[in-house]
């Protein structure tokens, strides 16, 4: 893992840009009511020199739409530019972020916000039908729509057509596995052996350097938000205890071997993955190490909100952390 330039110990962001510059500009600016940097910012991931960055267009719509979807901004572009899939995949995300959040607090409407987006989804993957991004965010729908309605085995199978329409456009697409995974969750859709069961399926079946490998951590560190929940500081589960388990330290050694292994390219939401593992190293006893370290610089600040507040403040424990790691014995370069 390339390291990035040594950020001073003291700073730390939980922007979920992820250093996307451009992305952040973008953002910035259709929070404001301009919309021509964003239309930039997502036909370069469709039409990139060297071809389609599936990768990229996914993160860089889902961080425009939670920007957004507070606003009309994004509606006013659709309307304006009706033809354009960016828009129109835009579009969908940011209907799908008001669906999931209606779900989450328990919205009245929810259901019909989440029908809406549904609608925009099979829009958007009309426009583009070699794009799997529209297929993603209609897993994050599911999650949505099946959790409000209940609708048990047909509400599944619905789910898992989704699943493999889009890989069908792309086998090991990072984020829509992540969606696929958080649907299965038992906070939501699923249980902790269905979980378990697709996140160990996946890690193994992918390509050595896939962030696909990084899955059964995002199990681990699902299990312990689940089993903390309501319970205060002192009687809460150690996080060692949990992360210690030699279960978890094979499946860290796993990640370590496929991502060093690997010359691919890093993908857009690799820091977010990075911090997944991180933070196992970290809590199953491996600070003081050069995996760690190499971990720490490669992250710089790009530091996540997820994992780290499942164990604490988050931007707190990230910079503990990472204090303890360039400690005794490795002085800070």
């Amino acid at each position: 893992m390339a390291a990035k330039t040594r950020n001073d110990v003291l700073r730390v962001t939980l922007d979920p840009a992820l250093g996307d510059l451009a992305l952040a500009e973008a953002r910035d600016a259709l929070a404001s009511g301009e919309w021509g940097p964003a239309r930039e910012v997502l036909a370069e991931t469709r039409r990139g020199g060297t071809g389609p960055r599936w990768d990229r267009r996914s993160h860089r719509v889902r961080v425009l739409a939670e920007a957004v979807a507070n606003s009309s901004w994004v509606e006013r572009w659709q309307v304006l530019e009706p033809v354009n899939p960016d828009a129109a995949l835009l579009r969908a995300q940011v209907e799908t972020v008001r669906a999931l959040r209606g779900a989450q607090s328990g919205a009245a409407g929810f259901l019909e916000t989440a029908a809406e987006a549904q609608g925009l989804c099979e829009h958007a993957a009309e426009m583009a039908p070699s794009d799997p991004t529209p297929w993603a965010i209609m897993l994050t729908l599911a999650r949505a729509a099946d959790r409000g309605r209940r609708t048990g085995q047909a509400g599944r199978d619905g789910f898992w057509r989704r699943w493999q329409e889009m890989r069908a456009r792309d086998a090991f697409h990072r984020d829509g596995h992540h969606e696929a995974l958080t649907y299965l969750f038992a906070a939501w859709c699923g249980s902790h052996a269905d979980m378990y069961d697709f996140a160990y399926w996946l890690a193994a079946e992918a390509p050595t350097g896939s962030p696909l490998a990084v899955l059964p951590l995002v199990g681990h560190a699902e299990v312990y938000r689940a089993t903390t929940v309501g319970v205060g500081p002192p009687t809460r589960p150690s996080p060692h205890g949990h992360w210690g388990r030699r279960l978890v330290s094979t499946d860290v050694d796993q990640v370590l071997r496929s991502w060093r292994a690997s010359a691919t390219v890093p993908h857009a939401q690799a820091d977010l993955d990075r911090n997944y593992l991180l933070h196992a190293m970290v809590h199953s006893g491996r600070v003081d190490t050069d995996e760690t370290r190499a971990l720490f610089d490669a992250i710089g600040s790009h530091a996540v909100r997820v994992p780290w507040a499942y164990t604490g403040d988050p931007e707190s424990a990230f910079l503990y952390w990472r204090e303890q790691a360039f400690t005794a014995g490795h002085p800070r370069r």
